[in-house]
């Protein structure tokens, strides 16, 4: 019962807490009868399929574009990372225009923030406990990818610690940089 209650107040506050971005305002729209994510919101790609693009194959448009919606992302092709280590490894990317989500499944999150860098266009998402479980399992962030950005993303799970079986702590840190002269972005899950 600890155990529901302090997943519930975690995603809870992530999913809840106004002025954060990716909140889920109320009224946010209700799960799927698949379970996890919102109505409108795409478990997985259309596109899953198909083979990993390289991050940089399609050219990143030169003027900002909307935030892609759950139809767009669909359709959206999954991509490589410029490198990501074997914590990210059950992860998947995907792109459409400059915006890149990606998204970890399987893994138990526990909760995500942007430790520096832009927050333009940032948004977060933790699926509600399924199967049985009382714990939140999966995750995903959003964010565009602009010529001069930079931002570290931190996306925590739940493990043994000083503060007992379920201390916060670090699972995968994603890291985005467009240096101004540098033909394509670097984005690192690890």
């Amino acid at each position: 019962m600890l155990l529901a209650s302090m997943a519930a107040g975690v995603v809870g506050v992530l999913a809840a807490a106004p002025g954060v971005p990716g909140a889920q305002p109320k009224g946010a729209p209700q799960t799927s009868a698949a379970g996890g994510q919102p109505s409108g919101v795409p478990q997985a790609s259309a596109a899953d399929t198909g083979e990993e693009r390289p991050l940089d194959a399609e050219p990143f448009p030169a003027e900002p574009s909307r935030q892609p919606t759950a139809a767009e992302w669909k359709t959206a092709p999954r991509v490589r990372l410029s490198r990501a280590g074997p914590a990210a490894a059950g992860c998947r990317a995907y792109r459409m225009r400059e915006w890149l989500r990606i998204r970890c499944p399987e893994l138990t999150v526990s909760a995500m923030s942007l430790l520096g860098g832009k927050t333009e266009g940032v948004a977060f998402w933790i699926d509600p406990p399924r199967g049985g479980s009382e714990l939140p399992r999966g995750g995903e962030v959003m964010f565009p990818i602009r010529r001069g950005d930079r931002r570290v993303i931190q996306i925590l799970t739940f493990g043994p610690g000083y503060d007992g079986p379920f201390t916060l702590l670090p699972a995968i840190v994603v890291q985005e940089q467009w240096i101004d002269d540098e033909p394509a972005p670097t984005v690192t899950a690890s």
